[in-house]
Protein backbone atom coordinates (compact mmCIF):
# COMPACT_ATOMS: atom_id res chain seq x y z
CA UNK A 1 0.00 0.00 0.00
CA UNK A 2 1.28 3.26 -0.72
CA UNK A 3 2.46 5.76 2.15
CA UNK A 4 -0.11 8.27 3.11
CA UNK A 5 -0.09 11.41 0.82
CA UNK A 6 1.25 14.48 3.35
CA UNK A 7 0.16 17.58 2.67
CA UNK A 8 3.03 19.95 2.52
CA UNK A 9 3.90 22.41 5.95
CA UNK A 10 3.55 25.17 3.58
CA UNK A 11 0.01 24.46 2.77
CA UNK A 12 -1.40 25.69 5.63
CA UNK A 13 -4.21 27.89 4.56
CA UNK A 14 -3.51 30.84 6.93
CA UNK A 15 -0.20 30.90 5.43
CA UNK A 16 -1.11 31.36 2.13
CA UNK A 17 -2.91 34.47 2.05
CA UNK A 18 -3.50 34.44 -2.14
CA UNK A 19 -5.15 31.35 -2.18
CA UNK A 20 -8.31 32.14 -0.27
CA UNK A 21 -10.43 29.20 1.09
CA UNK A 22 -12.89 27.33 -0.94
CA UNK A 23 -15.14 28.62 0.96
CA UNK A 24 -15.41 32.31 1.57
CA UNK A 25 -16.05 33.22 5.40
CA UNK A 26 -20.22 34.16 5.63
CA UNK A 27 -20.46 37.91 4.95
CA UNK A 28 -22.21 39.63 7.62
CA UNK A 29 -25.47 39.54 5.88
CA UNK A 30 -26.16 36.28 4.48
CA UNK A 31 -24.48 33.04 3.99
CA UNK A 32 -21.60 31.59 2.87
CA UNK A 33 -21.93 29.86 -1.11
CA UNK A 34 -19.94 26.92 -2.31
CA UNK A 35 -20.04 26.52 -5.99
CA UNK A 36 -20.58 22.63 -7.51
CA UNK A 37 -17.93 22.70 -9.94
CA UNK A 38 -15.50 23.26 -6.72
CA UNK A 39 -17.39 20.31 -5.03
CA UNK A 40 -17.45 18.87 -7.96
CA UNK A 41 -13.70 18.92 -8.04
CA UNK A 42 -13.68 17.82 -4.64
CA UNK A 43 -14.94 14.76 -5.18
CA UNK A 44 -13.11 13.61 -7.87
CA UNK A 45 -9.59 13.80 -5.09
CA UNK A 46 -9.94 16.62 -2.64
CA UNK A 47 -5.59 16.19 -2.82
CA UNK A 48 -5.72 17.33 -5.91
CA UNK A 49 -8.11 19.98 -5.45
CA UNK A 50 -5.89 21.23 -2.14
CA UNK A 51 -3.00 21.72 -4.69
CA UNK A 52 -5.26 23.22 -7.67
CA UNK A 53 -7.21 25.47 -5.71
CA UNK A 54 -6.07 25.65 -2.61
CA UNK A 55 -2.24 26.00 -3.54
CA UNK A 56 -3.18 27.34 -6.67
CA UNK A 57 -0.37 25.08 -8.19
CA UNK A 58 -0.41 24.63 -11.97
CA UNK A 59 -1.24 21.68 -13.28
CA UNK A 60 1.94 19.77 -15.41
CA UNK A 61 1.83 18.72 -18.89
CA UNK A 62 0.43 15.68 -19.58
CA UNK A 63 2.94 12.55 -21.06
CA UNK A 64 2.45 11.57 -24.35
CA UNK A 65 -0.09 9.30 -25.43
CA UNK A 66 2.26 6.60 -26.13
CA UNK A 67 3.87 7.02 -22.75
CA UNK A 68 0.64 6.54 -21.13
CA UNK A 69 -0.06 3.03 -22.86
CA UNK A 70 0.24 0.05 -20.42
CA UNK A 71 0.27 -3.41 -21.51
CA UNK A 72 -2.90 -5.12 -22.61
CA UNK A 73 -4.48 -2.20 -23.62
CA UNK A 74 -6.05 -1.71 -27.18
CA UNK A 75 -3.10 -0.77 -29.60
CA UNK A 76 -5.37 1.11 -32.41
CA UNK A 77 -4.79 4.73 -32.93
CA UNK A 78 -8.06 7.08 -31.88
CA UNK A 79 -8.44 10.41 -33.87
CA UNK A 80 -7.91 13.06 -31.19
CA UNK A 81 -9.98 16.19 -31.59
CA UNK A 82 -8.38 18.78 -33.94
CA UNK A 83 -8.98 22.08 -31.68
CA UNK A 84 -8.48 22.69 -28.02
CA UNK A 85 -10.59 20.89 -25.93
CA UNK A 86 -11.29 24.46 -23.75
CA UNK A 87 -11.92 26.47 -26.95
CA UNK A 88 -14.07 23.43 -28.24
CA UNK A 89 -15.94 23.58 -25.07
CA UNK A 90 -16.92 26.90 -25.22
CA UNK A 91 -17.83 27.20 -28.86
CA UNK A 92 -20.06 24.12 -28.24
CA UNK A 93 -21.55 26.12 -25.50
CA UNK A 94 -22.47 29.03 -27.38
CA UNK A 95 -23.36 27.54 -30.58
CA UNK A 96 -26.41 25.88 -28.09
CA UNK A 97 -27.15 27.99 -25.99
CA UNK A 98 -28.59 29.67 -28.81
CA UNK A 99 -30.07 26.60 -30.52
CA UNK A 100 -33.88 26.73 -31.24
CA UNK A 101 -34.63 23.07 -30.26
CA UNK A 102 -37.54 23.38 -32.40
CA UNK A 103 -35.99 23.80 -35.68
CA UNK A 104 -32.37 23.09 -35.18
CA UNK A 105 -30.48 24.10 -37.91
CA UNK A 106 -26.41 23.27 -37.36
CA UNK A 107 -24.31 26.10 -37.56
CA UNK A 108 -22.33 27.57 -40.37
CA UNK A 109 -18.13 27.66 -40.54
CA UNK A 110 -18.01 31.16 -40.88
CA UNK A 111 -20.17 31.18 -37.21
CA UNK A 112 -18.34 29.09 -35.84
CA UNK A 113 -14.89 31.29 -36.97
CA UNK A 114 -16.30 34.26 -35.73
CA UNK A 115 -17.24 32.92 -32.39
CA UNK A 116 -13.54 31.46 -32.44
CA UNK A 117 -12.16 34.95 -33.55
CA UNK A 118 -14.26 36.43 -30.43
CA UNK A 119 -11.95 34.08 -28.12
CA UNK A 120 -8.33 35.38 -29.73
CA UNK A 121 -8.39 32.28 -31.92
CA UNK A 122 -8.27 31.21 -35.00
CA UNK A 123 -8.56 27.20 -35.55
CA UNK A 124 -8.19 25.26 -38.52
CA UNK A 125 -11.28 24.42 -41.10
CA UNK A 126 -11.09 21.00 -39.65
CA UNK A 127 -11.45 22.41 -35.89
CA UNK A 128 -14.38 24.20 -37.16
CA UNK A 129 -16.37 21.65 -39.22
CA UNK A 130 -15.53 19.35 -35.82
CA UNK A 131 -17.25 21.64 -33.64
CA UNK A 132 -20.42 21.85 -36.40
CA UNK A 133 -20.34 18.02 -36.15
CA UNK A 134 -21.20 18.19 -32.64
CA UNK A 135 -24.00 20.74 -33.22
CA UNK A 136 -25.42 18.93 -35.87
CA UNK A 137 -25.38 15.66 -33.92
CA UNK A 138 -26.99 16.81 -30.89
CA UNK A 139 -29.78 18.98 -33.52
CA UNK A 140 -31.05 15.12 -34.64
CA UNK A 141 -31.09 13.33 -31.24
CA UNK A 142 -33.63 12.06 -29.10
CA UNK A 143 -32.64 14.46 -26.59
CA UNK A 144 -33.38 17.59 -28.82
CA UNK A 145 -36.38 16.11 -29.48
CA UNK A 146 -37.18 15.89 -26.35
CA UNK A 147 -36.66 19.28 -25.27
CA UNK A 148 -38.39 20.72 -28.20
CA UNK A 149 -41.91 19.25 -26.85
CA UNK A 150 -41.27 21.03 -23.18
CA UNK A 151 -42.38 24.08 -24.85
CA UNK A 152 -41.61 27.32 -23.36
CA UNK A 153 -40.66 26.60 -20.37
CA UNK A 154 -37.24 25.65 -21.20
CA UNK A 155 -34.61 27.65 -19.36
CA UNK A 156 -30.97 27.79 -20.25
CA UNK A 157 -28.04 28.54 -18.40
CA UNK A 158 -30.46 28.18 -15.37
CA UNK A 159 -29.07 29.56 -11.86
CA UNK A 160 -29.63 27.92 -8.85
CA UNK A 161 -29.11 28.25 -4.76
CA UNK A 162 -29.98 26.33 -2.11
CA UNK A 163 -29.29 25.64 1.88
CA UNK A 164 -27.00 23.00 2.12
CA UNK A 165 -29.04 22.75 5.67
CA UNK A 166 -32.67 22.92 4.77
CA UNK A 167 -33.07 23.59 8.70
CA UNK A 168 -30.46 26.43 8.49
CA UNK A 169 -31.06 29.84 7.13
CA UNK A 170 -27.76 31.06 7.85
CA UNK A 171 -26.09 27.53 6.59
CA UNK A 172 -23.56 27.52 3.58
CA UNK A 173 -25.36 27.89 0.05
CA UNK A 174 -24.67 25.56 -3.04
CA UNK A 175 -25.04 27.44 -6.15
CA UNK A 176 -24.26 26.51 -9.62
CA UNK A 177 -25.84 26.79 -12.96
CA UNK A 178 -27.47 24.44 -15.51
CA UNK A 179 -27.19 24.22 -19.38
CA UNK A 180 -30.84 23.59 -19.88
CA UNK A 181 -33.77 22.94 -17.83
CA UNK A 182 -37.08 21.66 -18.98
CA UNK A 183 -40.65 21.23 -17.34
CA UNK A 184 -42.31 18.90 -18.87
CA UNK A 185 -45.79 18.21 -19.16
CA UNK A 186 -46.02 15.09 -16.57
CA UNK A 187 -44.38 17.40 -13.86
CA UNK A 188 -40.71 15.63 -14.65
CA UNK A 189 -38.33 18.22 -14.93
CA UNK A 190 -35.41 17.59 -17.09
CA UNK A 191 -32.04 18.81 -16.66
CA UNK A 192 -29.28 18.57 -20.01
CA UNK A 193 -26.08 19.57 -19.12
CA UNK A 194 -23.64 19.27 -22.65
CA UNK A 195 -20.27 17.39 -22.21
CA UNK A 196 -17.58 17.98 -24.93
CA UNK A 197 -15.24 15.58 -23.43
CA UNK A 198 -13.27 13.28 -25.97
CA UNK A 199 -14.31 9.49 -24.53
CA UNK A 200 -12.24 6.57 -25.79
CA UNK A 201 -13.36 3.83 -27.57
CA UNK A 202 -14.04 1.27 -24.82
CA UNK A 203 -15.37 4.02 -22.71
CA UNK A 204 -19.59 4.85 -22.33
CA UNK A 205 -21.36 7.80 -20.96
CA UNK A 206 -22.58 6.10 -17.96
CA UNK A 207 -19.07 5.13 -16.94
CA UNK A 208 -17.52 8.26 -17.47
CA UNK A 209 -20.20 10.31 -15.70
CA UNK A 210 -20.12 8.15 -12.78
CA UNK A 211 -16.11 8.81 -12.77
CA UNK A 212 -16.27 12.83 -13.28
CA UNK A 213 -19.51 13.98 -12.64
CA UNK A 214 -21.24 11.77 -10.25
CA UNK A 215 -21.71 15.02 -7.57
CA UNK A 216 -22.71 16.88 -9.72
CA UNK A 217 -25.02 15.01 -11.65
CA UNK A 218 -26.22 14.68 -7.03
CA UNK A 219 -26.40 18.64 -7.15
CA UNK A 220 -28.34 19.14 -10.16
CA UNK A 221 -30.99 16.71 -9.16
CA UNK A 222 -31.33 18.01 -5.31
CA UNK A 223 -31.61 21.79 -6.48
CA UNK A 224 -34.79 20.46 -8.76
CA UNK A 225 -36.09 18.35 -6.30
CA UNK A 226 -36.03 20.93 -3.25
CA UNK A 227 -37.44 23.85 -5.76
CA UNK A 228 -40.87 21.58 -5.78
CA UNK A 229 -40.09 19.24 -8.31
CA UNK A 230 -41.92 16.27 -7.69
CA UNK A 231 -39.44 13.61 -10.82
CA UNK A 232 -36.17 14.94 -11.84
CA UNK A 233 -33.81 13.46 -14.91
CA UNK A 234 -30.80 14.58 -15.29
CA UNK A 235 -29.04 13.89 -18.77
CA UNK A 236 -25.13 14.28 -19.58
CA UNK A 237 -25.23 14.20 -23.11
CA UNK A 238 -21.95 13.60 -24.33
CA UNK A 239 -21.97 15.81 -27.69
CA UNK A 240 -19.40 13.22 -29.53
CA UNK A 241 -22.26 10.52 -28.57
CA UNK A 242 -25.58 12.60 -28.63
CA UNK A 243 -27.67 9.43 -28.72
CA UNK A 244 -26.74 7.91 -25.49
CA UNK A 245 -26.76 10.33 -22.67
CA UNK A 246 -25.83 9.24 -19.65
CA UNK A 247 -29.30 9.59 -17.96
CA UNK A 248 -30.34 9.35 -14.01
CA UNK A 249 -33.92 9.70 -12.48
CA UNK A 250 -34.88 10.91 -8.74
CA UNK A 251 -37.58 11.27 -6.51
CA UNK A 252 -38.80 13.36 -3.71
CA UNK A 253 -37.87 10.12 -1.98
CA UNK A 254 -34.42 10.24 -3.06
CA UNK A 255 -33.60 13.94 -1.44
CA UNK A 256 -32.50 13.48 2.31
CA UNK A 257 -29.69 10.64 0.84
CA UNK A 258 -28.93 13.08 -1.85
CA UNK A 259 -28.36 15.84 0.40
CA UNK A 260 -26.75 14.00 3.20
CA UNK A 261 -23.85 12.94 0.32
CA UNK A 262 -23.54 16.26 -0.69
CA UNK A 263 -23.34 17.98 2.77
CA UNK A 264 -20.86 14.90 4.19
CA UNK A 265 -18.59 16.46 0.83
CA UNK A 266 -19.26 20.01 1.70
CA UNK A 267 -18.17 19.45 5.49
CA UNK A 268 -14.27 18.22 3.66
CA UNK A 269 -14.15 21.74 2.12
CA UNK A 270 -15.06 23.70 4.29
CA UNK A 271 -13.21 21.79 7.43
CA UNK A 272 -9.76 21.33 4.80
CA UNK A 273 -9.88 17.66 4.89
CA UNK A 274 -7.89 16.60 1.81
CA UNK A 275 -7.31 12.97 1.34
CA UNK A 276 -5.85 11.31 -2.01
CA UNK A 277 -8.24 9.59 -4.08
CA UNK A 278 -8.80 5.84 -3.84
CA UNK A 279 -9.38 5.57 -7.42
CA UNK A 280 -6.51 7.50 -9.50
CA UNK A 281 -6.55 7.32 -13.41
CA UNK A 282 -4.92 9.13 -16.37
CA UNK A 283 -8.10 11.13 -17.22
CA UNK A 284 -7.86 12.84 -13.76
CA UNK A 285 -4.37 12.81 -12.67
CA UNK A 286 -2.14 13.49 -15.80
CA UNK A 287 -2.04 16.53 -15.41
CA UNK A 288 -1.82 17.29 -11.64
CA UNK A 289 0.37 19.04 -10.44
CA UNK A 290 1.06 16.39 -7.45
CA UNK A 291 1.73 13.64 -9.58
CA UNK A 292 5.41 13.42 -10.41
CA UNK A 293 6.31 14.35 -6.91
CA UNK A 294 3.87 15.17 -4.48
CA UNK A 295 1.19 12.18 -4.49
CA UNK A 296 1.41 8.91 -2.80
CA UNK A 297 0.43 7.22 -5.54
CA UNK A 298 3.22 5.85 -8.00
CA UNK A 299 3.34 7.04 -11.60
CA UNK A 300 2.22 3.75 -13.02
CA UNK A 301 -1.34 3.74 -11.07
CA UNK A 302 -1.59 7.42 -11.84
CA UNK A 303 -1.37 6.99 -15.46
CA UNK A 304 -3.61 3.51 -15.96
CA UNK A 305 -6.58 4.05 -17.96
CA UNK A 306 -9.82 5.06 -16.17
CA UNK A 307 -11.40 1.80 -16.88
CA UNK A 308 -9.08 0.01 -14.96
Amino acid sequence: APAATALPAAAAVARVPAAPPPVPAAPARGPARLSYSALNDYARCPYRFYLRRVLRLPDVPAPPADAMAREGEPTQVVARPAIDPRLRGVLAHALLEGLDFRRPVPPSRAKIAALAAAQGAEPPPAALDEVAELIAGFATSPLCARLAAAGRGVRREAPFAFALESDRADGPLLSGFVDVLAPEPDGTVLIVDYKTDHLEPHDTPAAATGRAYATQRAVYALAALRSGAPRVEVAHCYLERPDDPAVAAYTAADAPALAEAIAALASGVVTGDYPVTAAPHRDLCATCPGRTALCSHPQEVTLRPAAA
